[in-house]
């Protein structure tokens, strides 16, 4: 008789600070055997000859609380669709790791035990997170194996898959219910502190492999966590997942979370940081032909709104050439060009459409292009007008759009290489922009997803919290 494994998928990252809420119509869902298309572990079930029992994949991009309403009734389609006349030999998850809801808080933590529940005590299951998960007590309880990404930029999110997979299907056919444990080092830092490329986190991310040469470790994942989630359970940890009743795994997961805290002090950011003003003067005065500028407190990669004009009026005042902005958020705008034509211009307000504190420009625009940026996979397509401010080039679009790579930029009819200057609601760069960058900028501005963490008034946080807090000691427990 073939293995039966359930499927599913529910993922969004909380920007608690954020004031765009996340509801049902913003996920992108898929049910049934359509979802298979959208995760990496369909391929591995296959070729492993088990019966894949579907139930939801949903994604929604980083923002600000979810819906509980929302939440409940994606939780409540996959529990349905979990057989009780049939035997069930495993459970495979994809999911984010810091998805927080109203009135409830970790999304992640809720699901696994409703679905541990339901499955029973003896029936594996394994979850695949984000690097930037915010781990609880429960999920740690419900799920007997976590893995995690291994980069930041991600770009192992279909490994992650498939190693969580493969190691469901070892459970299953060794008959192993393993135990994670969970250690956090009270440490809050933005992902663009913590990118694996450079050290120290790449020292760290080799420590997990010496971690899993231990015969009595299957996995081990370190967790930066997702900063702007105002939560008891934000803030990294790092878990190891060991077979049954194995004492190894908590040696091995507090070595690697005291490894984390020692190096604390050493977190910098990879690219050129620096004020606003200071980083459109470097790249105006830039050698290379192409610089990206990050408008990291705008950053809609990490639940910001993307409606703010700060960038693009610190541009004006500087009178800056062959720059693009890619792109602001305003239904408004793109609404009040409907019915233009090429060439025809208009005077408007633009930004702060979403969020309050924003701030809001009055522009005289000239329409250049307009039309629809494509959507693909988790991606959702957005209608979009170019329009031309005083000799800058800006992408406005009536939803919130992450412009991550060249391919979605030129979506929106522009050419990157006729830019020098091209500012992006990002933090760290994309993996494609990076290739095609010559030098990235860091701009420090405000807003929901601001690079100064101490800056935010947290209120449900475990406190101390490094950065928030400094000049105290820890040691890791289990």
């Amino acid at each position: 008789m073939k293995k039966r494994i359930i499927v599913g998928s529910l993922r969004q990252e909380t920007n608690s600070f954020s004031q765009v809420k996340t509801m049902a119509k913003d996920f992108m869902v898929y049910k049934g055997e359509e979802m298979l298309d959208y995760i990496a572990a369909t391929s591995v079930f296959r070729e492993a000859d088990v019966e894949i029992i579907p139930t939801l994949c949903a994604y929604a991009m980083p923002s600000g609380k979810v819906d509980e309403e929302a939440y409940m009734s994606f939780k409540s389609y996959i529990l349905d669709h979990i057989p009780q006349d049939v035997k069930i030999d495993g459970v495979w998850l994809f999911l984010h790791g810091a998805m927080n809801v109203e009135n409830i808080g970790s999304g992640e933590g809720l699901l696994v035990s409703e679905i541990r529940k339901k499955v029973g005590p003896d029936i594996p299951i394994a979850v695949a997170l984000d690097f930037h998960a915010n781990n609880t007590d429960l999920l740690m309880k419900s799920a007997n194996i976590i893995y995690g990404y291994r980069t930041v930029p991600h770009e192992d999110h279909k490994e992650t898959q498939i190693r969580a997979a493969e190691l469901l299907l070892k459970c299953v056919d060794e008959n192993i219910l393993p135990e994670p444990v969970m250690v956090r080092p009270p440490l809050l830092f933005p992902g663009e502190m913590v990118t694996t490329g450079v050290e120290p986190t790449k020292s760290l991310i080799k420590e997990l492999d010496i971690a899993e040469k231990d015969e009595g470790v299957l996995c081990a994942s370190i967790f930066s966590c997702m900063p702007w989630t105002d939560a008891p359970n934000a803030g990294a940890s790092v878990v190891v997942v060991g077979k049954n009743g194995y004492s190894g795994a908590p040696k091995q997961a507090k070595r690697l979370a005291k490894l984390f805290w020692d190096v604390r002090e050493k977190f910098r950011f990879e690219e050129e940081a620096t004020e606003s003003e200071d980083a459109i003067e470097r790249a105006i005065n830039a050698k290379e032909k192409l610089v990206f500028i990050s408008d990291s407190g705008d950053n809609v990669t990490a639940g910001a709104a993307g409606d703010n004009t700060y960038m693009l009026s610190i541009l004006l005042k500087k009178k800056v050439e062959k720059t693009l902005v890619a792109g602001i958020t305003d239904n408004r705008a793109v609404k009040q060009f409907n019915n233009c034509n090429i060439g025809d211009s208009l005077s408007l307000k633009l930004g702060a459409e979403l969020d309050s504190t924003s701030k809001s420009i009055q522009i005289n625009a000239v329409l250049k292009g307009k039309g629809s940026v494509e959507g693909r996979g988790n991606r959702r397509s957005s209608n979009f007008i170019l329009i031309n401010v005083d000799g800058i080039d800006v992408i406005v679009t009536d939803a919130r759009h992450s412009f991550t790579s060249s391919e979605i930029i030129e979506c929106a009819g522009v050419k990157v290489s006729d830019y020098k200057i091209i500012v992006v609601k990002l933090g760290y760069l994309f993996p494609d922009l990076r290739r095609i960058s010559q030098r990235s900028i860091m701009s420090l501005t405000p807003g929901s997803s601001c690079l100064a963490i101490d800056s935010f008034e947290f209120k449900n946080i475990i406190r101390p919290m490094y950065p928030v807090d400094k000049n105290f000691e820890w040691k890791p427990e289990v």
